[in-house]
C-alpha cells in the first residue's frame, strides 16, 4: 500500500498550499500534495506562531479519501 498524501490548509491564509510549497490556491483540486513527513513538518512549523487562526492543517488529499490505513 503506497503511502497517504496530504493537502495542507492554510488557516492564516484561508487557502490551500499550492504544490512546492509555491503559494496558495482557493481550489483543492489545485492543492499540491505533501507526504506525512513533509505535511507534519509544515504544521509544526505553523504553529510556532501560537495563533491557533494561523495554524497550517493536514487533511488527507481526495485520492486517498475512503482509503483505510
Amino acid at each position: 500500500m503506497s503511502e497517504i498524501t496530504y493537502n495542507l490548509w492554510s488557516n492564516k491564509h484561508r487557502a490551500w498550499w499550492a504544490p512546492q510549497s509555491r503559494g496558495y490556491t482557493q481550489d483543492q483540486d489545485n492543492a499540491g500534495t505533501y507526504t506525512e513527513a513533509e505535511a507534519i513538518d509544515r504544521v509544526v512549523q505553523s504553529s510556532m506562531c501560537g495563533i491557533l487562526d494561523q495554524v497550517t492543517c493536514m487533511v488527507a488529499a481526495r485520492e486517498n479519501w475512503g482509503r483505510a490505513r
